[in-house]
């Protein structure tokens, strides 16, 4: 799950919804949510099929589910096992079709089913083998320590270095 190169373009693979309801983000703050996770055997199996391909050809360098925590976690979880930095602009490149643009804390913390964070070697052949399944460029694994998210116009949400993320990770665990 670790982050390998610098320079190798960052996606997520699948949809997500807004499904905040009974996810970590909620329990922060001390909510439940409604709208909870809903699991499509259908879909799912599709898209594992086309990730599975994917991987086995050799051009995914790294993969880590959304699950706890969403994007946002898995994001910060393969930057600092990988010791790279991360730039992620949710609105430079085309969304999928059938992907809603929800809001940033959606994106970012929705524990919808069937996700994943790919880091890619081979940029035209994974889009190749990923054929229909919703895929959506979302930045770039970058040399540096930082740790940077866009929103959709282009605002500056989260700014910090791979240290303090896996020290406030690293935290949770203290606290239990």
């Amino acid at each position: 799950m670790d982050a390998k190169s610098a320079g190798n373009p960052v996606y997520l693979v699948g949809l997500t919804k807004d499904e905040l309801g009974g996810s970590q983000y909620y329990k922060m703050f001390g909510f439940t949510g409604n709208r909870v996770p809903k699991v499509d055997p259908f879909y799912g199996r599709r898209v594992m099929k086309s990730l599975h391909k994917a991987i086995v050809s050799g051009c995914v360098a790294s993969c880590h589910d959304c699950s706890d925590g969403g994007m946002a976690v898995a994001l910060a979880e393969m930057a600092f096992a990988g010791g790279l930095g991360m730039k992620i602009h949710m609105g430079l490149h085309n969304k999928p079709a059938g992907q809603e643009m929800l809001s940033a804390r959606a994106l970012l913390f929705s524990e919808s089913n069937t996700r994943f964070i790919v880091e890619i070697r081979d940029e035209k052949k994974f889009l190749k083998l990923m054929g229909n399944t919703p895929v959506w460029k979302i930045g770039i694994v970058s040399k540096d320590k930082s740790f940077k998210i866009y929103d959709h116009k282009n605002k500056l949400i989260v700014n910090t270095d791979i240290g303090s993320l896996k020290s406030s990770w690293q935290k949770t665990f203290k606290d239990t």
